[in-house]
């Protein structure tokens, strides 16, 4: 694991809630877009190495992930 990729899942660690100040946190503090933070993000949860040491993290954001698409599967157009 790179020590970019340690920051990334430290700082989802700190911050587990999404709010507006989240989104500006991430641009100030990691550099990056919202969007490109959860595309890193989600590439690291299927990681054996990140379950192994961040497992709280890898399931909170498995699991809301899993509710978002179920969510987005729910609506009627």
């Amino acid at each position: 694991m790179t020590d970019d990729e340690r920051r990334i899942l430290e700082f989802e660690e700190s911050h587990p809630r999404y709010d507006r100040r989240k989104e500006g946190d991430i641009r100030s503090e990691l550099s990056m877009s919202w969007v490109r933070y959860r595309q890193v993000l989600l590439g690291l949860v299927g990681r054996q190495d990140v379950v192994a040491e961040f497992p709280i993290v890898t399931r909170r954001v498995v699991e809301a992930t899993a509710a978002a698409v179920a969510r987005r599967a729910a609506r009627r157009f």
